[in-house]
């Protein structure tokens, strides 16, 4: 009875094929010629019958490439011809990138099947906003369904990034309905309007229908008021389509909400939560939609030492307050930029908002007046004094103006009084509606037509978790459900017209949203290994 002997057939196999490669390159043995422009390349016939089914067939019967021993392959790319050859002999490949899709083109010619699915696997692993385009070429070309459905994912997940290429606008019909539909393409509504209006204008005749078609599959409840009315008012593939639907929209803007500004939408902003985190002494940045935490900038030594306090957005400028007085600033989308020890304030625990250019901070702790900064001159200004000097007042810039709500006066009484400054004319005023609940040491914040006031204690030292707002419109306090949480001392945001709470003396890791569509508060996350800083929650575009 016969007994295998251990052997290592792969390594044979290897060695034979090294050596039939070397054979191929002086010539011995050949006994066929494959010829590419200027290339002429000696092989034998076994070995490529055997790894093509493209030379299989061409060898298996007698023809004019048989008698003469000689293919020659016209109008095609010689160096992905000749790299082709190697393969056969070798299994390993090269390509530059410029070259892929030539390669690709080659290898399916040849009928090598097998350096087509590992182009594929190579191109879907190397996939990025710049070889999107060529791969989903390649993709679509060559068959390649794997790889296409890779890049349909790719495209639905970075579509912001690949809508910036000029190469967007040659996109086909089908392509473009298929981002536009899709309810999982990451992108505002108003991030797919607009690119689907610049797609639409590059050849407008062709593609007019297709536009009308899909913009009213749109969610347009979904949009902005303000950039529905900036469609409204400035694209003729909107209005011209109906002239009632310009008439009956503006109708419905300028008489059920009162003045809206109309405003384009930025296609590369990104907004997200920024925490200070005192455990790990840095930034840190949440997408509230991935659920994602990346790290930012570390925190200077010098803010940490003086007790950071608060933190303000403006322009690319993220700026923080210390318990001292000290300002800093940074540019925070510069990876290596240093923060910068600006003029310090007057303010002690300072709160402070941005608007119009200026930052205009209130001692939060203690009866103070307001200060402003402007960056021109790198100096701070008080301002005309205040008629209710209070105490724990909370903060926001709106319409324009900005809005001292509520606090605690100096017979230690929560007050329910609003007081607005305008700093076009330098001068306060009070809100003629005050609020529904006396509270101090509430937060603040604002969308484009309403403000919230959230949380903060009453006259008995009682954290409450009612939450009001007031309409441009009305100018009137209205009470909303209450916040899940018990929290105090935090901060709250805006990201697309949702309100975002973080932080807290009580429940710090939890992050609260409010969807003033459903109008309902809920916990969206709670925050792992962080010790987030109570008021320097600040929202940014990143």
């Amino acid at each position: 009875m016969e007994e295998k002997i251990n052997t290592d057939s792969k390594e044979h196999a290897v060695e034979i094929l090294q050596q039939l490669n070397e054979y191929r390159k002086t010539g011995r043995h050949c006994d066929f010629m494959i010829k590419a422009g200027s290339e002429e390349l000696p092989v034998h016939k076994n070995i490529v019958s055997a790894s093509s089914d493209y030379f299989k067939a061409m060898l298996s019967h007698e023809n004019v490439e048989t008698k003469s021993g000689v293919v020659e392959i016209k109008e095609i790319d010689e160096v992905c011809v000749k790299k082709c050859v190697d393969f056969i002999y070798t299994g390993d490949a090269y390509v530059a990138k410029e070259k892929r899709e030539t390669l690709m083109g080659v290898a399916h010619m040849m009928q090598l099947q097998r350096l087509c699915d590992s182009i594929a696997i190579f191109l879907e692993d190397d996939l990025d906003p710049r070889s999107f385009f060529q791969t989903k070429n390649i993709a679509n070309r060559y068959n390649c369904k794997q790889l296409e459905e890779k890049c349909n994912q790719f495209a639905l997940q970075r579509f912001e990034e690949i809508a910036e290429s000029d190469e967007f606008m040659d996109l086909d019909e089908k392509f473009i309905s298929f981002l536009m539909e899709s309810k999982e393409t990451k992108a505002k509504i108003e991030v797919k309007c607009k690119m689907l209006l610049a797609w639409t204008k590059h050849d407008i005749d062709e593609r007019k229908e297709c536009f009308l078609g899909l913009v009213m599959k749109f969610q347009l409840i979904k949009m902005s008021l303000s950039y529905r009315k900036f469609l409204v008012e400035n694209e003729p593939l909107i209005f011209e389509s109906a002239k009632s639907l310009q008439l009956l929209t503006l109708s419905v803007f300028n008489s059920h909400h009162g003045y809206i500004s109309s405003k384009d939408v930025n296609l590369t902003e990104n907004k997200q939560l920024v925490v200070f985190d005192k455990t790990s002494q840095r930034m840190h940045s949440h997408d509230v939609d991935d659920k994602t935490w990346t790290p930012m900038q570390t925190i200077d030594q010098a803010i940490i030492q003086n007790n950071l306090y608060s933190a303000v957005v403006m322009e690319s400028y993220i700026s923080v307050i210390c318990e001292n007085g000290l300002f800093y600033r940074l540019e925070y989308a510069e990876s290596n930029a240093k923060w910068e020890q600006m003029t310090n304030t007057n303010l002690k625990c300072a709160y402070a908002v941005a608007l119009d250019g200026f930052v205009y901070g209130i001692e939060h702790q203690n009866y103070s007046n307001m200060e402003r900064y402007d960056p021109s001159n790198n100096s701070w200004t008080r301002l005309t004094n205040k008629s209710l000097i209070l105490a724990y007042e909370s903060l926001v810039a709106a319409d324009g103006k900005v809005f001292c709500i509520a606090g605690l006066n100096r017979q230690g009484r929560a007050t329910n009084q609003v007081e607005i400054y305008d700093p076009v004319t330098s001068t306060w005023s009070m809100d003629s509606r005050s609020l529904n609940a006396a509270r101090y040491s509430a937060s603040a914040t604002a969308t484009e037509e309403v403000i919230y006031i959230m949380r903060g204690y009453d006259d008995g030292n009682t954290i409450f978790n009612t939450v009001e707002f007031r309409s441009s419109v009305t100018k009137t306090w209205m009470m909303l459900k209450p916040m899940k949480t018990a929290r105090e001392e935090f901060s709250s945001c805006v990201i697309d017209e949702k309100v975002y709470v973080i932080g807290g003396n009580q429940n710090s890791a939890n992050i609260e949203e409010y969807d003033p569509e459903t109008k309902e508060w809920k916990i969206i996350e709670t925050i792992q290994g962080k010790n987030v800083t109570p008021l320097a929650t600040v929202a940014l575009f990143m």
